[in-house]
């Protein structure tokens, strides 16, 4: 089977990919804005890395955050766009580090439903931290390895073939927790989710929220 590449296959099907997150019965992206909603305040910035149409951070604008996007698919962006309510969005790929922004420039950093088409996810979490400023939250989302693919406590992810075409990277949470302590990020709280599949494997998510200490060198 050949693996298709994840921005190819986003920018085909980007005008029907809310209404799949609907047939899907897909809440992962309500439940990253739940546990963060604490820590937010009207008036905060927030980059979402891998807006996608912005079903991830339109609840983080209707709470009076201003949200800027980022996305390597142009399609994608596009449908976000017409929705109107991001701040900026750009066309960058977290594949070309760095990130189109300088140090500390967010409150906030999200990353969801983004992550799981990588392995080694370090140099992607250290451009979060280095674009976060002290004290903001980062939220992402990862899969989790199942029974039989990898202990879920493992320090390291394992790469699962889908039969849709596209490789799925399933992290440890040992090696989530290291790789955000090693950039000062603090994790806070920790939610598995179950995505329902269809007819495909059910998959599991797990969201994460961590916040930066305050004066680290990132």
């Amino acid at each position: 089977m050949n693996t298709k590449n994840p921005i190819k296959v986003h920018d085909e099907y980007a005008d029907t990919y809310d209404a799949s997150v609907k047939e899907y019965h897909s809440h992962l992206h309500e439940l990253l804005f739940g546990m963060c909603y604490e820590f937010i305040q009207p008036g905060d910035s927030l980059l979402d890395i891998g807006i996608g149409t912005g079903l991830s951070s339109v609840n983080f604008a209707r709470a009076g955050v201003d949200v800027y996007g980022m996305d390597p698919s142009s399609n994608m962006i596009e449908q976000c766009r017409k929705k109107g309510f991001a701040k900026e969005l750009k066309q960058h790929s977290l594949t070309d580090p760095p990130l189109p922004y300088h140090d500390k420039a967010f409150s906030h950093v999200i990353a969801c439903g983004v992550f799981h088409f990588f392995g080694r996810l370090d140099v992607y979490i250290d451009e979060a931290c280095r674009v976060l400023q002290d004290r903001g939250i980062f939220a992402l989302t990862v899969a989790t390895p199942g029974q039989g693919e990898m202990n879920s406590d493992s320090d390291s992810w394992v790469e699962v073939r889908t039969q849709w075409g596209l490789s799925l990277y399933k992290h440890g949470d040992v090696y989530i927790e290291r790789q955000l302590r090693r950039c000062a990020l603090e994790p806070l709280k920790y939610q598995r989710i179950l995505q329902k599949g269809g007819a495909r494997k059910d998959i599991v998510f797990t969201v994460v929220v961590s916040r930066k200490i305050s004066g680290s060198a990132s």
